[in-house]
């Protein structure tokens, strides 16, 4: 199939899947970048509410997305960047830091495609600067990337599928898994995310243990490994779940300590390579990602 059809095929097909399209992400172009990028940027108002035009699950693509707009690969990352508050730039921050997980990943030696995913990471305002309204629109995306996944792997069962994610990206992340968790066309097929690697996560501290039994249930069930790299010294994290949440971070103090964690849940404490520079976690962990990457099974 070529891509022009594939696309039209990925748009007009709508065999539901519990909640998610087997096909039928709606996917349009977005705006071509050096790194193909899945982008749900514009989808949501500051309120996090759909814009018109858009649906629960659709996306857009810059055109040469592995599997969605061409071959399939045999192994791909999808990185998912975080909050953006600091200045007027948030899409050009976004790619930023996807040539920046390109870049340290492949110099760690990874040989994969990566994939940037790009959503409207600043939406909101007011006292807590949008955090509340970046929240939900990050809780928003899960079932978005989750669509992302299933139309991936319609196309292209055997690839090796990673999902990695910096501060409140974790939040789309784990929302993915989520939605996973209950799509039967996904789990019938035994399909998995491959591994997971969550950077300096801006999420609560409880979510991957049995205190949320959906997330600790999604991690167990959808991926095979998933790597939490937490630094005590983040003192992003400590600004904004101590002062705006009254909680801790998952990326800051790991899972919270008396809870049981999923089975297949591993930390990894980044606190003396990353120090108090939340952005420094790619700078720093490349070598550890692709070493976790390149030998999940001994985690299991």
């Amino acid at each position: 199939m070529t891509n022009i059809n594939r696309r039209r095929f990925l748009k007009r097909t709508g065999v539901t899947a519990t909640g998610l399209a087997v096909l039928g992400a709606g996917t349009a172009s977005a705006e071509r970048y050096g790194i193909p990028i899945v982008s749900t940027r514009g989808h949501f108002d500051d309120d996090g509410n759909l814009t018109a035009g858009h649906t629960q699950t659709g996306y857009d693509t810059t055109g040469d997305v592995p599997g969605v707009d061409t071959g399939c690969v045999d192994e791909l990352t999808v990185f998912i960047h975080g909050w953006h508050k600091s200045g007027d730039t948030p899409e050009q921050n976004a790619k930023d830091k996807f040539l920046s997980a390109k870049n340290n990943l492949e110099a760690a030696g990874y040989g994969g495609a990566l994939v940037g995913y790009s959503w409207d990471n600043d939406a909101g305002g007011g006292v807590d600067f949008g955090w509340g309204e970046a929240q939900t629109v990050a809780q928003k995306n899960g079932v978005k990337l989750a669509q992302f996944a299933v139309d991936l792997k319609y196309y292209c069962p055997n690839v090796t599928l990673r999902f990695s994610s910096h501060s409140l990206g974790a939040q789309v992340l784990l929302s993915s898994l989520r939605s996973l968790d209950v799509t039967s066309w996904w789990t019938d097929r035994g399909y998995e995310v491959d591994s997971v690697h969550m950077l300096g996560a801006a999420q609560d501290n409880e979510a991957p243990t049995t205190e949320w039994m959906d997330t600790y249930n999604a991690i167990t069930n959808q991926t095979t490994a998933t790597f939490n790299y937490h630094n005590e010294a983040d003192d992003v994290l400590q600004w904004v779940y101590n002062t705006i949440e009254f909680d801790q971070a998952l990326g800051e103090t790991g899972y919270e300590d008396g809870n049981t964690p999923a089975p297949n849940y591993v930390e990894y404490d980044a606190t003396s390579q990353v120090g108090d520079d939340h952005s420094n976690y790619l700078d720093t962990l490349g070598d550890e990602m692709v070493y976790h990457m390149n030998n999940v099974s001994s985690y299991v």
